[in-house]
């Protein structure tokens, strides 16, 4: 199972993201089959690989194979780096061409095939970001259009350490599935 207290962390973003939706409905577009944060690779830090390792696992077979192989084919049409040892501009030119590549989890209706073990990154999204008293911006293009600056700071979500990357902590969704899947014997040798 997920480290207990990086669970907690992803508890507490679902919780506060639950209760913006409740105080807030009318800023925040966000839904089911609603997948534009879903698209475009982004970084994610090493507390989300037991997560998603653990959501692999629980996968019907046939469904994890599926998310396996869009993983993979990214890594490879992309020409992935590895973001630990990429300079500032090699990841920056990475993501720019990478923005419109779906997440290998998405399936045909724009749902996560692995919703309750996205990264904390996917659980915050959507929500104005803050550093303690400090607003830093909105995120989603589509939500807190029309608020209030006191709606967008009650609402923001509070980045910590856990929201923090280091170097040796930078990961995509489709490089840690790559990496899981190694680890478990999901893709086979030749691959």
């Amino acid at each position: 199972m997920a480290d207990d207290d990086y669970r907690g962390i992803l508890d507490r973003a679902d919780q506060h993201f639950a209760s913006v939706m409740r105080d807030q409905p009318q800023n925040l577009q966000c839904g089911a089959g609603c997948s534009l944060c879903c698209y475009g690779l982004f970084e994610i830090g090493s507390g989300d690989v037991p997560v998603i390792a653990e959501g692999l696992e629980k996968l019907h077979p046939s469904r994890r194979r599926k998310v396996i192989r869009r993983a993979l084919d990214i890594v490879e049409s992309t020409a992935h780096p590895n973001l630990r040892e990429c300079s500032p501009e090699e990841k920056e030119a990475f993501f720019e061409r990478t923005q419109s590549t779906p997440c290998p989890n998405l399936d045909d209706q724009g749902l996560c095939m692995m919703y309750e073990h996205r990264p904390l990154v996917c659980r915050t999204f959507g929500l104005p970001l803050r550093e303690g008293r400090k607003y830093v911006g909105d995120i989603c293009e589509l939500n807190f259009t029309e608020s209030t600056a006191k709606e967008r700071m009650s609402a923001a979500w509070d980045l910590r350490w856990e929201d923090v990357l280091g170097v040796e902590d930078e990961f995509t969704i489709p490089e840690v599935i790559v990496l899981v899947a190694r680890m478990r014997g999901w893709i086979p040798r030749s691959a």
